[in-house]
């Protein structure tokens, strides 16, 4: 089975470099051009499902790539994006400002880490992968379905998958619309295929998480 994680188009919190978080923020018209190019690129596929968080960000994006396979958007709540609590809405120069000593330690070891009001980076590898494990019991072997979900979801996939703990989740790079793929093996064994595909858009590439 293939599973097409697609990091969600760009929005203008990206573009400012804000911690999108939680906040349900819409894509901008470059992020809405990004789904389309990955929609059109996905079109040449078959594929059997779409899933989204439950974000703006993300479903708008879910919608986009849907429409060429006449799919509905099946919604995983567990692979939305972490919550990053009172650093929702931030810039990092604010950041940097105003949570000086969080940003030392999350820089060190931020697996563990509570964000102020907001989520530990583990919870949400966590509940990412249990959203994973449900999708997938529900498709067959020779499925292909995308997961649209958000940065840090999809790094905690990556991350254990690949037996790389999330203190070093910065060994991996996801732009907006970037696409990892992963297989899912008769024998339960998970692969990373392909990470942050993004040839389609890599003129659009944006910051911010």
């Amino acid at each position: 089975m293939q599973v097409v994680l697609l990091r969600h188009g760009a929005t203008e919190w990206n573009l400012q470099g804000r911690c999108q978080g939680v906040s349900d923020i819409e894509l901008n018209d470059v992020g809405l051009k990004q789904a389309e190019a990955v929609a059109a690129r996905l079109s040449r596929e078959n594929i059997d499902a779409v899933y989204s968080s439950d974000l703006k960000r993300a479903l708008q994006t879910a919608d986009v790539v849907s429409r060429p396979h006449k799919l509905p958007v099946q919604i995983e709540r567990d692979v939305r994006e972490l919550d990053h609590g009172e650093l929702e809405g931030l810039t990092f120069i604010e950041i940097r400002e105003n949570y000086t000593e969080f940003l030392s330690r999350w820089r060190a070891e931020p697996a563990e880490l509570q964000i102020p009001g907001g989520e530990k980076l583990v919870d949400v590898s966590h509940r990412a992968w249990n959203g994973l494990t449900r999708i997938v019991e529900r498709h067959d072997s020779d499925s292909t379905v995308v997961v649209v979900s958000h940065n840090f979801p999809i790094l905690g996939i990556i991350c254990r998958i690949t037996n790389t703990h999330l203190n070093n989740y910065r060994s991996f790079h996801l732009d907006p619309c970037g696409m990892t793929r992963i297989n899912y093996g008769d024998l339960g064994k998970w692969a990373v295929i392909q990470i942050n595909d993004k040839d389609f858009n890599s003129h659009e590439s944006l910051p911010g998480a």
